[in-house]
């Protein structure tokens, strides 16, 4: 008989995935932030693998994978490589139903996503079915209408809104930078730069 691997302690699970390429500091503040207003125990870091919502080729998997390690380092954060494990294009839906038999019964799940996703949030692969499995939590910026995605959440049910000083940085940005080798100071953590030159990743 194969030995069961143990089932996760955690009770209340976050989900936060995304291109990471690369990782920077306003997706480290986004982390924190949800994991304390939603009283988070354990928030898994997901690469995407082939991500539906980024048509453009992304940075290799490993590397965005090591990026995210050493971006996300506090202990509440797990960096999973689920998505490669399951292949595919990535959609959510799968990446629920294979993280959620990880744990034991009763635990609570809650996709993060990004304030500008949220209405566009009808259009995702199965997104009824994401709605039954988990709670999406929804992170509005500054120049997004908190009342409009509150009263859009309300109609879709299940979806909670976050009203976060959220840091706005971009990582298209960060990888033009990084190539016309301009500063990033402030756009990225030590080792995220150091690993990122070091490994020659945005030329």
């Amino acid at each position: 008989m194969t030995e069961q691997t143990p089932l996760r302690k955690a009770n209340r699970v976050g989900i936060f995935g995304g291109a990471f390429d690369p990782p920077h500091p306003g997706h480290i503040r986004l982390a924190d932030l949800c994991s304390e207003r939603l009283g988070l125990e354990e928030l898994l870091i997901v690469p995407s693998w082939h991500s539906p919502h980024k048509p453009t080729p992304l940075t290799d998997y490993e590397k965005r994978l090591e990026m995210c390690r050493l971006a996300f380092t506090k202990k509440i954060y797990t960096v999973s490589d689920i998505e490669r494990r399951l292949g595919g294009i990535g959609y959510s839906i799968d990446m629920l139903r294979a993280v959620k038999p990880m744990y034991r019964k009763g635990a609570k799940f809650f996709l993060i996503i990004g304030g500008d996703m949220l209405f566009s949030f009808k259009n995702w692969f199965k997104y009824e079915s994401i709605l039954k499995e988990c709670t999406v939590v929804a992170a509005a910026r500054e120049e997004d209408s908190y009342a409009d995605m509150c009263e859009f959440a309300a109609e879709l049910g299940r979806v909670k809104v976050l009203n976060l000083p959220v840091t706005e940085i971009s990582s298209t940005e960060i990888r033009q930078k990084l190539k016309k080798g301009e500063n990033t100071e402030g756009l990225l953590s030590k080792e995220v730069y150091e690993y990122i030159r070091r490994e020659n990743i945005y030329g």
